[in-house]
């Protein structure tokens, strides 16, 4: 029975305890000797353009904006590629994923297509922690600082690669003890012993499945939260518009004042105006003149 094949090796274990947990960094001498060679080189070619003598100062200038090239490149900080991200590398770097917890995406990525896909017992739905993952960690709600505290609980990344390592293992170490099944005699000992290690193994992929039904019930958790949290959110901001509608209404006085004095200086303007068509008449009549009496 040599032909059982061990399970294939996952790099997620090491990911969890922290390997290459911080982004490599180069140091910064590197640059700072890539400038201090651009400046030699400068330095060398106004040498050469000032001294006309026969030392060759340009090619000096050359060697050190080569030698200042590679310095430079030396001290960028290299590319990292999750080729099993795929498209969405994308999509996690936009929620703010770091480079540890897509090293981490990646290697989940592998083992799940590495992985027969595993099912809840409905023979309808598939496990998926990887979409409930970037569910809760894309969730504004869980984002919120109102969960701060619980942010420390749980981490859907870590979860979600946790839960896919292991439904590996556990398929993986399935599938080679149900092919010494199909070729052992039922009534034998090693059938027997195989047919426990089945046992265990379902037993243990259970315990995955049940796993897996939390962070989703999780999940919805975190989106109806969004709900309450929008609710929440939208009577703060009534209760905010509301001061600048009262600030509002509360002109309706100073504007009723200005309208009663308009109306009140409209009322005096009528009775000046009363007044200058009186005068105004009788300035506009032509005076009588007594009658002279006969002589």
């Amino acid at each position: 029975m040599s032909d059982v094949s061990p399970p294939e090796q996952s790099r997620l274990p090491a990911l969890l305890n922290g390997a290459h947990a911080v982004d490599r960094v180069p140091s910064r001498w590197w640059s700072r000797a890539a400038n201090a060679a651009g400046m030699s080189a400068a330095g060398l070619f106004t040498t050469a353009v000032v001294d006309q003598s026969s030392i060759p100062w340009s090619v000096g200038g050359i060697s050190m904006l080569i030698l200042m090239n590679g310095l430079r490149r030396h001290g960028r900080p290299r590319p990292v590629y999750y080729p099993h991200l795929g498209r969405d590398q994308a999509a996690w770097r936009a929620a703010g994923a770091t480079n540890h917890q897509l090293a981490i995406l990646d290697e989940a990525h592998r083992l799940r297509a590495s992985s027969p896909p595993v099912g809840y017992r409905d023979h309808r739905t598939l496990v998926d922690p990887l979409a409930d993952a970037y569910a809760i960690f894309t969730s504004p709600a869980w984002r919120d600082p109102w969960l701060a505290d619980h942010k420390l609980v749980i981490d859907p990344v870590v979860e979600a690669a946790e839960i896919l390592d292991h439904l590996h293992r556990v398929t993986a170490l399935l599938t080679d003890v149900r092919r010494q099944l199909a070729v052992l005699p039922r009534n034998s000992a090693a059938a027997r012993t195989y047919a426990g290690y089945d046992k265990a193994l379902v037993g243990s992929l259970d315990d995955a499945l049940r796993r897996a039904s939390a962070l989703t019930a999780y999940r919805d958790e975190v989106r109806r939260l969004e709900g309450v949290l929008r609710v929440s959110r939208a009577q703060a901001e009534a209760e905010t518009f509301g001061d600048r509608v009262l600030d509002v209404v509360s002109e309706s006085a100073r504007q009723e004042l200005a309208t009663r004095q308009l109306d009140d200086s409209r009322a005096q303007l009528q009775t000046l105006e009363q007044g200058l068509r009186e005068i105004t008449d009788l300035l506009a009549t032509t005076p009588q003149l007594p009658v002279q009496p006969r002589g």
